[in-house]
């Protein structure tokens, strides 16, 4: 009696990223911060998920968020998940009115 041959299916030969961070920011004004570097972290950032609290926030990845329409506006309450990205730089946020905000999330990479 022979056995099949142990072949992987496609789901098995996929790997995970390996990297992972997590993160969570407050800011404490109205300037721009840096929330982390991702190349600090990991070669490059594939996917990102978070929520942000409080109050709404500009967010960019690879730049200094800013309110001049380059930077995406996420409102308190809700959130956002990316997959197949390249993140390379800072991920930045900066408040959108006058109540600080808040964000949490994660990052993965390799």
């Amino acid at each position: 009696m022979t056995t099949a041959p142990k072949l992987r299916t496609q789901i098995e030969l996929e790997q995970p990223l390996p990297s992972f961070r997590g993160f969570t920011v407050t800011t404490s004004n109205a300037n721009a911060i840096t929330v982390l570097t991702v190349s600090d972290l990991m070669e490059e950032a594939n996917r990102i998920t978070f929520v942000v609290e409080l109050g709404d926030l500009y967010i960019n990845f690879g730049s200094t968020a800013t309110s001049d329409g380059t930077s995406m506006l996420v409102p308190a309450g809700t959130g956002y998940t990316e997959e197949n990205i390249r993140i390379t730089g800072i991920v930045s946020v900066m408040r959108a009115g006058t109540t600080n905000g808040r964000i949490r999330g994660s990052l993965w990479g390799r």
